[in-house]
């Protein structure tokens, strides 16, 4: 894993991705502060289900591949996160992620989180919503 150099490539990097837009500049530039941004190749595990989750990650470029404990797959792409639900309550990991290629994110730790949600309401009312459309879909996937 390498880290990136520039901090304003950083902030224009959030500033796409839609976890954090509404935020103002200076949201943003606390974000960019307390985020560290990680590089990881094709192949690398990123997750598995039952660990206990101390980050949050947000995709930049690149694309992993989801699978539950009932054995349902997804993908995800830039743009989209994963590890909220651990960070939030405390409990494993309900996924496996592995890197599909070669992928950019953005990495948030447990106190850096917790310190943005309160700083930024916005964010955590986006997180909630998400969240809660998350649940809805795996609630329809579960029915189906």
């Amino acid at each position: 894993m390498t880290l990136w150099p520039s901090k304003s490539g950083k902030i224009a990097l959030l500033k796409k991705v839609p976890l954090f837009q509404g935020l103002s500049d200076r949201q943003l530039q606390q974000v960019a502060r307390l985020a560290e941004e990680v590089d990881v190749q094709a192949g690398k595990r990123l997750a598995a289900v039952g660990d206990i989750g101390h980050e949050l990650f947000v995709i930049a470029t690149g694309e992993a591949s989801v699978k539950t404990r009932d054995g349902r797959s997804s993908r995800l792409r830039a743009g989209e996160f994963f590890g909220e639900m651990s960070l939030i309550d405390g409990g494993p990991r309900s996924a496996t992620i592995d890197a599909v290629s070669p992928m950019k994110l953005i990495v948030i730790g447990h106190r850096e989180f917790w310190s943005l949600l309160h700083t930024a309401p916005q964010l955590s009312a986006k997180l909630m919503r998400m969240l809660s459309q998350r649940l809805r879909e795996a609630e329809r996937a579960h029915t189906a």
